[in-house]
């Protein structure tokens, strides 16, 4: 499989990726990375294009944790309405609404979803793999996955590997708080210490300024302005 991924409003970049994957003959994969930060249409006009191109599969991709329940379920449903390829949700858990944006998903249709082993991934990680199997066995959805062997992989091998227990820190939850790209944590982190600053407030000016997935560069510079700005004040 190969997963083509651009930002919701670029699927336009993706021709030449998704046409060479099928030529591979991998199953491809339209991947519309922080879904929330376009309208319904224009989310359901880049799938379009997406599929056009040969995707087998569209994403909606909730990348910074930040959609709630209805706003999934409205962006499924257009989809399913308005493409013919299958359609898949990537949810992140920064407001703690991983499995509940998951399962409004499946409700609307979804049939790609994922989940991460013990919740591990960017922020505070994506749906729980052993738990979302668990939840669709009791909603009667069978998944061919055994229950007990990906507990047990999820405890036994991949928990001692994390370098920290996968929560939701006052980070990961500014970080869907305030829509900003899950991976932007640990550059974020690093930026507040080196300028003595709260890296909350850096989470949520790089909100403001609608920062996406490739301007990392942003985080210094928003953190020494927001430093200088602290010491103006002071002075």
């Amino acid at each position: 499989m190969a997963r083509i991924a651009t930002h919701v409003t670029e699927a336009d970049v993706s021709p030449q990726h998704i046409a060479y994957a099928k030529e591979l003959g991998m199953e491809t994969v339209g991947f519309l990375m922080m879904a929330h930060m376009a309208p319904v249409e224009k989310l359901v006009e880049q799938a379009k294009l997406m599929e056009s191109y040969g995707a087998d599969t569209v994403y909606v991709v909730d990348s910074a944790g930040y959609l709630l329940p209805d706003q999934v379920r409205e962006r499924i449903r257009a989809l399913k309405q308005s493409v013919g390829v299958n359609v898949g949700f990537h949810a992140h858990n920064n407001l703690s609404l991983a499995m509940a944006n998951t399962l409004a998903a499946i409700e609307e249709g979804a049939t790609r979803i994922d989940g991460s082993v013990r919740c591990l991934g960017a922020g505070a990680g994506n749906t729980q793999t052993e738990v979302l199997v668990a939840v669709l066995e009791r909603m009667g959805i069978e998944t061919g996955v055994d229950l007990y062997k990906m507990m047990d992989l999820a405890e036994d091998i991949v928990a001692p590997i994390l370098q920290t227990p996968q929560e939701i820190t006052k980070d990961s939850l500014t970080l869907g708080y305030a829509g900003v790209y899950s991976t932007f944590a640990l550059h974020t982190k690093r930026a507040a210490k080196k300028f003595n600053i709260d890296s909350r407030d850096i989470l949520i000016e790089l909100g403001k300024r609608k920062v996406v997935g490739g301007q990392e560069d942003m985080i210094v510079d928003v953190a020494a302005e927001i430093a200088a700005g602290k010491e103006k004040v002071l002075s």
